[in-house]
């Protein structure tokens, strides 16, 4: 009897545990899906399956030191098994960029500036090769630091660093070479 009650404490305490890390981690978790995906409905799915994936997993999640890396890095995978099996069937659909919500008067010739260079900017983010996208998407999108990124891609903090300059290396040459057009 008393084991019984002991499992059903313990239940419920990890549902209520759960939940916290739900309300703390969400946010950051589906804009790099957002990121990812560059569209809604994938990324709706993609973080529904993160989060199923993490409830089936929970004690690892809460015997890792940071669960929020963990987190990631389970997105991460996911994302890539997505791709891969959509390689395999042959269907590998072209992903749209997220649609920029362009005022339709702009104050100024600079704040229109400053959409084209961000839209030039998120094309040449989705262009990169993949070892370079994903730490780009990390620091930029989800604010996490290099050592942080380190983790959620099992690599080398040295090895993120320069992923981080040549990633922006690329882009940067791209950029000017739309600007010399």
């Amino acid at each position: 009897m008393e084991l019984l009650s002991k499992l059903e404490i313990d239940q419920t305490v990890s549902q209520y545990d759960f939940t916290e890390l739900i309300n703390k981690y969400s946010p950051s978790v589906y804009k790099f899906c957002r990121s990812l995906t560059y569209s809604k409905e994938d990324a709706d799915d993609l973080f529904q399956e993160t989060f199923l994936s993490a409830f089936e997993q929970q004690t690892k999640l809460f015997q890792s030191d940071n669960p929020q890396s963990f987190l990631f890095s389970t997105t991460l995978y996911l994302w890539k098994s997505i791709k891969r099996k959509y390689a395999r069937r042959k269907k590998i659909a072209s992903f749209e960029p997220v649609q920029d919500n362009i005022v339709d008067s702009l104050d100024t010739e600079n704040d229109f500036i400053k959409q084209e260079e961000m839209k030039h900017v998120r094309k040449l983010v989705t262009l990169l090769p993949e070892k370079y996208k994903i730490p780009i998407l990390l620091y930029y999108t989800v604010d996490l630091n290099v050592n942080e990124i380190a983790k959620v891609m099992k690599i080398p903090v040295g090895t993120v660093k320069s992923r981080l300059f040549k990633a922006r290396k690329l882009i940067e040459k791209g950029l000017e070479d739309i600007q010399h057009e």
